[in-house]
């Protein structure tokens, strides 16, 4: 494995991590970022986001995991990818029923596709 490839899922491990630790130690200021309603931001919505945030810390965790089983590593890549294609799919939702937070929606869907694609990339050019 290159050390370029080694430094660039490192780098989206980290970004996965940093991601799911928002709803812990800033949830009010990272909702209001992606631009969902202030009335949104409650106990409950607190608690999902954090379930969220568990599951990206653990697809990060996972990403460096890895980066020690090289032949485990391709699935790895996929897996990533495949999660956010599941939020892209769970973005949709709210967005064809015109729930009222398509900006939020519009920005989840932007960082889902973006994560998506590039570990779609970076699976195939470690392939």
């Amino acid at each position: 494995m290159s050390p370029l490839l080694r430094i660039v899922v490192s780098g989206m491990g980290l970004g996965r991590i940093a991601l799911g630790l928002a709803p812990f130690i800033a949830a009010g200021p990272s909702s209001r970022l992606l631009g969902f309603p202030a009335s949104h931001d409650t106990a409950t919505a607190r608690l999902m986001g954090r379930f969220f945030g568990v599951r990206d810390i653990g697809l990060g965790v996972l990403a460096f995991w890895g980066l020690r089983h090289p032949e485990a590593l391709p699935f790895v890549m996929l897996f990533n990818a495949f999660m956010d294609l599941g939020d892209l799919v769970s973005i949709a939702i709210p967005l064809v029923k015109r729930q009222g937070i398509d900006r939020a929606a519009a920005l989840s869907a932007m960082f889902a596709f973006t994560g998506g694609a590039a570990w779609l990339i970076v699976w195939l050019i470690a392939r």
